[in-house]
């Protein structure tokens, strides 16, 4: 409530009685209300006589005042602001005070706990021993990017003796598993000196399963690599075969092969698709059924080159192909089956006329890539 200070008042020295001008004490003023005088000191109202005359305690201390100025401070009206207000704390939140119950009088931590219904985590220390609670990070779980504890060498004894966890492989020794430098791994473990798994991801998209019985007594490991669409390739009769930079020799316009971009196949130019390892080569038609490859170093060295067109449904190959090389350049010609009667008297299989792949399939050929370039690194 506002304080009352309208008109001047009239007081004389040792004496209670107030007088004013211009004043309303009736209507402003209260029995216990504090009135500061004009010598700025406080005093009790004791009594309000009229609009223009009220008593004070003590009796006024200081010299005569003839218009001083002055102030009522309603003192009641503060009281019932302040019963209102805990009236209505109380009414909101007193069931919520009353339903805290016995833990707020407990007179010990732990008693206070176990009226909450509190566990044995409440006490827990944060840590990676037995019995600790796991902070976020701790053995590589919800760890932000770069903060996942490093394994220098899957294979040696930093890989033998891993906790259970997640794991940042860094396998510079190049021992069997992913042929790269990053990647995850899930590290788990049977006992303390028995049997350690690994489930390793490369950065390249492939993926490992390790193993090791007894890793205490030098037990070997065991690798065994799960085949993906990333690290496979589906032949034009459907058959998996290993990936590679393989190119796939078709009409990439007029095929009626659905599958002919499957994966990460990509269009090499109007006559074939390459996948993500053999990006950059280009499949040109020179003549019928003469194709010609470019941006390769030639056919791969090791395992199968070429794959003769298929009918989609696994059946009979749709024709003969054969390859050749000069410069790094690859030459694939496709002719037509014709069966002929050798000497001996038997039908064998031999090339026709040269053909076009038949649109509803294609011709693989895995290629020899140049190695990619090296990474620019930005120098300060």
């Amino acid at each position: 409530m506002p304080w009352y200070s309208t008109g001047t008042v009239s007081v004389a020295t040792n004496s209670p009685t107030v007088t004013g001008s211009g004043t309303n004490f009736s209507a402003n003023a209260r029995v216990g209300d504090a009135f500061r005088g004009p010598d700025g000191f406080w005093y009790e109202v004791t009594n309000v006589a009229s609009a223009t005359v009220l008593s004070i305690k003590p009796n006024y201390q200081s010299g005569p005042n003839g218009a001083g100025a002055y102030a009522i401070a309603p003192m009641q009206g503060y009281v019932k602001d302040s019963a209102d207000a805990l009236r209505a704390f109380v009414n909101q939140y007193g069931s919520q005070l009353a339903s805290l119950g016995a833990w707020s009088t407990a007179p010990t931590a732990a008693d206070a706990r176990n009226a909450l219904g509190l566990g044995s985590a409440a006490t827990a220390a944060v840590g990676t021993a037995a019995g600790n609670l796991l902070a976020v990070g701790s053995f590589g779980f919800a760890a932000p990017a770069g903060a996942a504890p490093v394994l220098t060498d899957l294979f040696n004894m930093n890989g033998r003796t891993l906790e259970m966890g997640m794991y940042a492989p860094i396998n510079g020794s190049r021992t069997p598993g992913a042929q790269t430098d990053y990647g995850i791994a899930l590290g788990l473990k049977a006992s303390t000196n028995e049997w350690r798994h690994i489930l390793q991801f490369s950065a390249q998209g492939d993926v490992y399963d390790l193993s090791i019985t007894n890793p205490s007594t030098g037990g070997g490991w065991k690798v065994a690599k799960f085949y993906t669409t990333l690290n496979t390739t589906m032949a034009s009769n459907g058959v998996l075969s290993a990936a590679s930079p393989i190119v796939r020799i078709a009409d990439v316009e007029l095929s009626e092969r659905t599958d002919l971009k499957e994966g990460t196949f990509e269009s090499a130019g109007p006559w074939g698709v390459a996948n993500g390892e053999a990006r950059g080569i280009e499949v040109s038609r020179l003549d019928v059924g003469i194709y010609q490859i470019t941006g390769a170093n030639g056919l791969a060295a090791e395992g199968w080159r070429t794959l003769d067109p298929c009918s989609p449904d696994g059946g009979r190959p749709l024709g003969i192909t054969e390859s050749e090389v000069q410069g790094g350049t690859v030459t694939i010609k496709l002719y037509k089956q014709r069966w002929m009667l050798n000497e001996d008297g038997e039908m064998v299989l031999v090339k026709g006329a040269p053909m076009d792949v038949p649109l509803n399939s294609w011709i693989d050929v895995r290629l020899d890539m140049p190695p990619p370039p090296e990474p620019i690194v930005a120098i300060e």
